[in-house]
């Protein structure tokens, strides 16, 4: 019988600041890393995370990386020194156990940072049309954009930012 564990919660800090990208500034570049990161596993900034986990005695990969620091302590017990199991993850006792440390650390792979561009820049788009329109043409170019078609939860696909991402994409 194959030995599971289950993610009860997963808290994730909020970084300092952002790997700088260009031709992106501001809030929008806050907004487009956070909405990147939600579809990586990996993170190029500092920052801390704890995981609650009901185990049961076997392997805890990390659903984000890198991991750069980590303590484990199983109920109110002291910290567990736990060993590496044979996936590059840590072999926990059974219980609930809560893991903290910190994650992330640079640099970002230029094609996350086109990701972060181009996901930046389809969202922008979009907030050009004036208030209360959702299409302009013109006809001497041929050009329409709509603005229905340039919304948050379409822009990853639309803006070719998810097929860059996906070496880097959650298990």
């Amino acid at each position: 019988m194959r030995k599971e564990q289950a993610i009860l919660t997963q808290l994730e800090g909020i970084p300092e600041s952002y790997p700088a990208v260009e031709g992106v500034t501001g809030s929008a570049l806050a907004v487009a890393w956070q909405r990147i990161e939600y579809h990586i596993a990996f993170r190029y900034t500092p920052r801390s995370v704890e995981w609650r986990v009901l185990s049961t005695g076997c392997e805890f990969v990390p659903p984000l990386a890198p991991v750069t620091s980590l303590t484990i302590q199983v109920g109110d017990d002291a910290p567990y020194a736990p060993e590496t199991g044979p996936l590059g993850g840590y072999i926990l006792p059974c219980g609930l156990v809560t893991i903290t440390g910190s994650v992330g650390a640079g640099p970002a792979p230029a094609v996350v940072l086109e990701a972060v561009r181009r996901y930046a820049k389809y969202i922008e788009a979009g907030s050009r049309l004036p208030v209360g329109v959702n299409r302009f043409s013109s006809g001497s170019a041929d050009v329409s954009i709509r603005g229905d078609q340039i919304s948050p939860s379409m822009a990853m696909a639309n803006s070719g930012a998810g097929d860059l991402l996906r070496p880097y994409r959650r298990v």
